[in-house]
């Protein structure tokens, strides 16, 4: 009876430690952990997003700069129509307001969460209130952060675009509101 015993064991007492079945069950959580936390942080460096900036101090030092040029813009009583063609490679903007449009124009398009998807933009006049421009396809993106201002940085005017709602976006001048607010600054 002890013989049959002895003779149903698939393994030996006596074999080291990892050629026991017990230790790489006991090991195999550990083990999957480990290479998850490598794949994970891979994936993690490779698809880094500039959600957060660099330098806070810069930019809390700029915010009051910031709250002028929008002060500015309401002063002069600036707003835009923009105009995107379909394929998001050219905008047509209207600006109504005293501005001096020989200063220049800048169209800024900021992505939601990748700062390397951002565009600066500066137009080219067709006349004294309308402006073109011209740039790389846009990549899909919920939301877009729109932001007009003139050349020597005086005002600016921002608005949030929902592509998914149509091509033309209207901007007025107003102090920014917190979803505005979260808005990079490049």
């Amino acid at each position: 009876m002890q013989e049959n015993l002895n003779s149903s064991k698939k393994y030996d007492d006596n074999a080291p430690f990892y050629r026991q079945p017990i230790f790489w069950m006991l090991m195999s959580g550990p083990i999957i952990v480990i290479i998850a936390a490598f794949a994970s942080f891979g994936l993690a460096k490779s698809h880094a997003q500039d959600m957060v900036t660099d330098d806070y101090y810069k930019d809390g030092k700029h915010i009051n700069l910031q709250l002028d040029r929008d002060q500015h813009a309401i002063d002069r009583d600036i707003s835009a129509q923009i105009m995107f063609n379909p394929e998001n490679t050219a905008a047509k903007v209207f600006i109504n307001g005293k501005f001096e449009p020989k200063d220049g124009v800048n169209l800024l398009l900021m992505h939601p969460s990748r700062q390397t998807e951002d565009r600066k933009i500066v137009l080219q006049a067709l006349g004294e209130h309308e402006f073109n421009a011209t740039f790389d396809a846009l990549p899909k993106a919920v939301h877009w952060y729109v932001r007009l201002e003139d050349g020597k940085g005086v005002w600016r005017i921002e608005q949030k675009w929902l592509p998914s709602q149509g091509n033309a976006l209207m901007i007025k001048a107003s102090l920014p509101t917190n979803s505005s607010a979260l808005a990079p600054t490049p």
